[in-house]
C-alpha cells in the first residue's frame, strides 16, 4: 500500500510540476497614473554690484633725536569704505566675505560680516597699494555655495 501511494505522490508531482511550468503567469497592471514632479536648480547671486568710496591721507609725528634735533615723520594711509547690496539669494544667506586680489595672484580676506551687514571700512598703510588691489565681494550661504561679484578696478589715490 505504500508503495502504492508513493507511486501516486510521484505522479502527482510530476504532473504538476509539467503542467505548472507550462501554464504563463497572467498578471496584468491596467490602472496608469501620472505623477507631476518638479526639480530646481538652486542658485546663489552674488550682490549687484560693489561701491568703493576711497580716500588718502597722511600724518605726520615728531620726535627728539639723540642730537637734540627735531625729526618729523610723516605716515601715507589709504582708507576704503566698501559696500555692497543684498544678495537676491532666495534662502540660506549668511553673510558676506570681502576679498582683496592682488597683482601677485594671491587673494586676501579683508572682511567677512553676516547677511545684514552690507559695508565694511579699512585703513591700511599706502604701499600695499603697490599690490594694485581689486575688491570683490562673495555671498556665503548655510549649504556651502557661493555667489562672487565682478572685480572693481584697481584701486588708487
Amino acid at each position: 500500500m505504500t508503495g502504492i501511494r508513493r507511486a501516486l505522490a510521484l505522479i502527482g508531482l510530476t504532473l504538476t510540476v509539467t503542467v505548472g511550468t507550462a501554464v504563463p503567469a497572467s498578471a496584468t497592471f491596467a490602472d496608469s497614473v501620472t505623477v507631476g514632479t518638479s526639480v530646481t536648480t538652486g542658485t546663489v547671486t552674488a550682490p549687484a554690484s560693489v561701491t568703493v568710496d576711497d580716500y588718502c591721507y597722511t600724518t605726520t609725528s615728531g620726535y627728539w633725536n639723540a642730537y637734540g634735533q627735531w625729526v618729523i615723520t610723516y605716515r601715507h594711509w589709504y582708507h576704503a569704505d566698501v559696500s555692497w547690496p543684498a544678495s537676491t539669494t532666495a534662502r540660506g544667506v549668511i553673510g558676506y566675505r570681502v576679498m582683496a586680489h592682488l597683482n601677485n595672484g594671491q587673494s586676501v580676506v579683508m572682511a567677512e560680516t553676516d547677511a545684514a551687514t552690507r559695508s565694511v571700512s579699512a585703513t591700511v598703510d599706502r604701499g600695499y597699494l603697490n599690490y594694485q588691489p581689486r575688491l570683490s565681494v562673495l555671498t556665503l550661504t548655510s549649504y556651502g555655495w557661493t555667489a562672487e561679484t565682478a572685480r572693481t578696478p584697481v584701486l588708487t589715490c
